[in-house]
């Protein structure tokens, strides 16, 4: 029996668990348009941001600067506690974002992927539902399509040894089954740009994998599934080439992200659409540290 403890219960779905090392948890409670902090010494909840224009997706770089997807507010930015929010991209060939998701940042260039589905189920603003590349060259970001194969991209995350993009392909209409959703690994080229891809596991037509994190030997720990089909909400551990090595039951329905934290890295912390946060002790598993 897994060691969950629940540290949070909101209202609304929850995303975007990011770890301040010695602090506590950042994470996201979407539709509200908030971002909540759980201070690990006094183990309370407390908002550290609102207007977050739908804040989801969550990742500090290795200076510790906070970067965010806002999906409400279709563009992807910056925060700073006290500080005004920094817009680094908006849109794409003048037109505005559908829904930016997920991100992962390049841990020694300022170079940064996302994905811009459309889950909120708006009039697609863009007529495609892509991965992006954001370049800061000479203080100044530019963007890039670097995806032209995926139908509704999630979690994006960077690989250990940084040649790849791991992108969970995640549509959403459950009854057509002849929609496929996929973890998928992208070769990351010269240019920052994406290439081919594997599929590395296949979900059917059951719920795919929605966000995902690097353990310290670099093998990814997802969320996925829901009680509707299949196995049910799972936390599951992949090798980088696809191969499950082991799940854990989720106690709560449709986990949404994870991330390791605490003083070694030993806990993980997953959010989900109930709008519950928990924390999973003793699992075995140590979160990838900081990478030069």
């Amino acid at each position: 029996m897994e060691n969950w403890n629940k540290i949070a219960d909101q209202k609304n779905l929850t995303e975007g668990p990011t770890w301040i090392d010695g602090k506590g948890l950042l994470y996201s409670e979407c539709s509200a348009s908030l971002t909540w902090f759980w201070d690990c010494n006094k183990k309370t909840n407390e908002v550290w941001r609102n207007n977050t224009g739908g804040s989801n997706g969550m990742i500090l770089d290795v200076k510790g600067k906070l970067y965010a997807c806002e999906g409400e507010g279709r563009r992807v930015v910056s925060y700073s506690e006290g500080k005004e929010t920094e817009i680094l991209s908006e849109s794409y060939n003048g037109m505005p974002f559908n829904e930016p998701n997920d991100l992962a940042v390049h841990p020694n260039k300022k170079i940064i992927w996302f994905s811009d589905p459309n889950y909120g189920g708006r009039e697609l603003s863009i007529p495609h539902e892509s991965v992006y590349l954001l370049k800061n060259e000479s203080e100044k970001w530019s963007i890039e399509r670097v995806t032209f194969d995926t139908d509704r991209p999630n979690g994006v995350l960077l690989s250990k040894d940084l040649k790849r993009i791991y992108v969970a392909n995640s549509p959403h209409d459950f009854d057509n089954e002849n929609i496929r959703r996929e973890l998928r690994s992208y070769i990351i080229n010269s240019d920052f740009t994406l290439g081919e891809f594997e599929v590395m596991h296949d979900f059917g037509n059951g719920r795919g994998v929605d966000g995902m994190t690097l353990d310290s030997k670099g093998n990814i720990v997802a969320t996925a599934g829901f009680n509707k089909a299949g196995p049910g909400p799972m936390i599951y551990y992949f090798e980088p080439d696809g191969r499950v090595i082991k799940t854990f039951k989720a106690p709560e329905d449709s986990p949404t992200n994870c991330t390791f934290g605490g003083d070694e890295l030993d806990t993980l912390y997953v959010t989900f659409a109930t709008g519950a946060v928990y924390e999973l002790k003793n699992s075995g598993l140590y979160g990838l540290k900081k990478r030069d």
